[in-house]
């Protein structure tokens, strides 16, 4: 058996990576990164941390719900960090390689009207799972704060 010391240094140090490391990436690096590097540049720097972040996003929530389960929290404590790792996966898997593909016929010259609204779809479901998987993220810190603060 684990002792619950380490379980729970789990669960804070996962969830913190990837609440720290989404937050840092939205904030600060994904705004730095297209002020100073041209678009298709910081596209691709952009497209190539979000694999990272997807990645650990995924490991550090199955981490969350495996020392969720360990300190004897169900239910949706458990299952919601499932289900957001599920989400980077399938982000990762099938969205990021979409707006990969559309990218180059949607940006620059070559740009149609269809490809450019394509890549405007795509990159707004793109955004807007990454901030609503963020959001969550956020939620189980306060809810597994709330916990941890009553025992």
């Amino acid at each position: 058996m684990i002792p619950e010391a380490v379980t729970r240094s789990a669960l804070w140090l996962s969830l913190s990576w990837w609440v720290g490391s989404w937050g840092f990436f939205a904030f600060v690096v994904s705004r730095v990164a297209f002020r100073v590097l041209p678009g298709d540049v910081a596209g691709d720097l952009a497209g190539m941390l979000l694999a990272v972040l997807e990645w650990s996003g995924a490991g550090a929530a199955l981490i969350v719900a495996a020392a969720a389960a360990g300190l004897g929290r169900r239910g949706w404590h458990v299952w919601l960090p499932i289900f957001l790792a599920l989400l980077c996966v399938a982000s990762e898997l099938f969205l990021a390689p979409a707006v990969a593909a559309v990218r180059p016929s949607a940006l620059g010259a070559a740009a149609t009207e269809i490809s450019s609204r394509r890549f405007g779809l795509l990159h707004a479901l793109s955004l807007g799972l990454f901030l609503g998987i963020h959001a969550f993220s956020i939620g189980l810190v306060v809810v597994h704060a709330r916990l941890d603060a009553r025992t």
